[in-house]
């Protein structure tokens, strides 16, 4: 094992990364105070050879990913756009056998047993729309492929990097870039998506300018591009819903239209019926709503042995029970005009009960995050806890996106509470009496 794999491994471990997190906060914090020491200028330089790592770490991880072809996930993203190239259904598993047996000479010579039986079988296992990121690889060969698609994706990190530092931490300059870009590339979850070849940093974009800009009718425009991109981010249509911002609403509404009626055109009435009829999701291999990587509700109480696919009604109840309490804290929140917990609040119970949620959609939960570090906002928190926060989360996300999913909602109830402790509200009309 060379240096650079004992490097990137590294980032894999679960106290080596909570660590690297906690000393980024704390290496922000230190130098936004304003007295400095003998020891100053080494936190900087600490602090810059960290990210200047990190950023090094991802770029690699992207370059090994091109020089060593994986099944998972470009090889469906490619096929995706073979079969719609070629003008086929791309829900009939038969179109894609035909399409998979004549690009397979072409594509990297690899294991495809689980991919034919996950994939190729199954069909495309998106609403319609979504095939418009992948036609336009169906046109390239494989490895011509890969590179747009991953400078596609490296323009989405960019912009992800650039939205976190301009909405949280431009008032710190470059030490808030620093931190940004160190918590953004040390990310497991992030290292997952690139060597995935995933969507979650076009998601992480979309729900960063939603938040940017919540009562502009793009965002409206923007949550088709989440819903088309992972079904389950419809829940999010609740947040619009909630703060009465009805044109978001109609532009989201709009926006679906026009795109499905662009598939009409270029496909016809046929796939539809095929999603609806006859959708992919009852083919897919028994095992994947169970496999490790999943970290969905679902996958946990299955490899737990609590519920069973064979009786599904099971988890439909678990569902109508967490859907019932994500209620009951909705309306609290709207009573007490939390109205910046309601977003955060949606997207962790998607990811919850998504029973296709995988490992790399951690990613998402940076946009919650990033928002623990500003104290005049209402899910601010101050140093010492943020960087215990930050530093479990860290922790929690290499070993297990479930229990990081659920520490959030913890930590985001506690939160939402504590402004009604009887000490917040004797400060709060003291404050108040004396001004």
């Amino acid at each position: 094992m060379n240096i650079s794999e004992l490097i990137r491994n590294s980032f894999h471990q679960p106290y080596f990364v909570c660590l690297l997190a906690i000393f980024a906060c704390f290496c922000f914090y230190k130098l936004n105070e304003k007295k400095r020491t003998p020891f100053t200028k080494i936190i900087w330089i600490l602090y810059s050879l960290l990210f200047a790592s990190s950023i090094s770490i991802f770029v690699i991880s992207a370059i090994q990913r091109y020089y060593n072809p994986q099944v998972w996930d470009f090889g469906a993203w490619y096929l995706y756009g073979k079969v719609a190239a070629h003008g086929y259904d791309f829900y009939l598993p038969e179109n894609f056998n035909t399409v998979f047996n004549l690009i397979r000479p072409t594509i990297p010579s690899l294991d495809y047993s689980g991919f034919i039986g996950s994939a190729v079988n199954v069909g495309f296992p998106y609403p319609p729309p979504t095939i418009l990121y992948f036609i336009p690889l169906g046109f390239f060969s494989y490895n011509t492929g890969y590179i747009i698609w991953t400078l596609f994706t490296m323009v989405f990190v960019v912009a992800d990097v650039y939205l976190i530092y301009s909405m949280f931490f431009k008032s710190y300059r470059w030490n808030g870039l620093l931190l940004t870009g160190i918590l953004f590339f040390i990310f497991l979850p992030t290292l997952s998506t690139i060597s995935f070849s995933q969507t979650n940093f076009f998601l992480l974009f979309y729900l960063l300018m939603i938040a940017k800009y919540p009562d502009k009718k793009i965002s409206g425009i923007l949550l088709t591009l989440l819903v088309f991109t992972k079904p389950y981010m419809l829940i999010l249509v609740l947040f619009f819903i909630i703060r009465k911002k009805w044109q978001p609403i109609i532009y989201f509404v709009l926006s679906s239209l026009l795109i499905n009626g662009l598939m009409l055109v270029l496909y016809g009435r046929d796939i539809f019926v095929s999603y609806v009829l006859d959708n992919p999701s009852h083919r897919a291999p028994a095992r994947v709503f169970s496999e490790d990587v999943n970290q969905s509700l679902n996958a946990v109480l299955l490899r737990n042995n609590l519920i069973s696919l064979t009786h599904p009604m099971s988890y439909v109840y678990i569902i109508i029970a967490v859907l019932l309490l994500m209620g009951s804290f909705l309306f609290f929140l709207h009573r007490k005009k939390l109205y910046d917990f309601v977003l955060p609040t949606l997207l962790l119970t998607g990811l919850l009960i998504y029973p296709g949620t995988l490992s790399h959609y951690g990613v998402l939960l940076l946009f919650i995050t990033f928002q623990f570090f500003n104290q005049e906002k209402e899910l601010g928190f101050s140093r010492n806890r943020n960087i215990l926060i930050i530093g479990i989360f860290y922790y929690l996300t290499t070993i297990s996106v479930f229990s990081a999913i659920c520490f959030l909602l913890i930590v985001i109830l506690l939160k939402s509470l504590k402004p009604f402790s009887p000490k917040f509200i004797y400060q709060h009309h003291t404050a108040d009496f004396r001004t």
